[in-house]
């Protein structure tokens, strides 16, 4: 089943805590103020307004490899299409678990930029959500609601977690899957060791 241990991490850093240096930007407000939203993340936005977060959303198909591509940089989230792998993922307004990630932190030129980002991210502070958090994601002039029903910190070795079962689509309500890394880094493979998930059902 598709993992997010497919990607060794959803942040590039070498280091947890990074030593900004002098051309980087350590904001994410300064970072979008400068730079705008990542090209290709018009798809919809997704809002956690507890957190402050307003973000625009790409989309990454998940092929048969079961590889789970990263978010653009910083300030954007990425919606798997997991069209390629059945009973899993969905569509926010249509049915499913519709499954988005976005980075915890960033320490790396981004591309589209061609600038340096060290800092949290815009899922930096995905862990202290609590069940009943609003969560929201505007599309097609649509504003689909999602209450957060649980919060969890997983293992990202698939061997110790059943991913296919957190991104299954067999749900009782339609809902949102956010995750972003957790828990320890271990720096000897530059990733983090966990993943905070979090599980919302909509309900407007």
């Amino acid at each position: 089943s598709p993992t997010p241990a497919a990607t060794p991490t959803l942040t590039p850093t070498p280091t947890p805590t990074p030593t900004p240096g002098p051309a980087a930007v350590t904001a994410l407000r300064a970072w979008t103020s400068r730079y705008g939203d990542p090209p290709n993340t018009s798809w919809a936005r997704l809002r956690i307004p507890v957190l402050g977060v307003d973000a625009p959303v790409g989309t990454r198909a998940v092929g048969r490899d079961g590889v789970m591509a990263l978010p653009a940089g910083p300030s954007d989230v990425a919606w798997y299409d997991l069209a390629a792998w059945p009973g899993m993922g969905g569509t926010p307004g249509e049915g499913g678990n519709a499954v988005f990630s976005g980075h915890l932190d960033y320490d790396a030129r981004v591309h589209y930029a061609n600038a340096e980002y060290r800092g949290q991210a815009v899922f930096g502070s995905l862990r202290l959500l609590t069940p009943g958090d609003t969560i929201e994601v505007v599309r097609g002039g649509r504003t689909l609601r999602y209450t957060v029903k649980w919060v969890r910190q997983l293992s990202a070795d698939p061997a110790r977690t059943d991913w296919g079962e957190v991104w299954s689509s067999n749900v009782p309500v339609e809902s949102l899957t956010l995750y972003t890394c957790g828990g320890d880094f271990d720096a000897v493979t530059q990733g983090y060791r966990e993943r905070v998930v979090v599980r919302a059902e909509r309900v407007g």
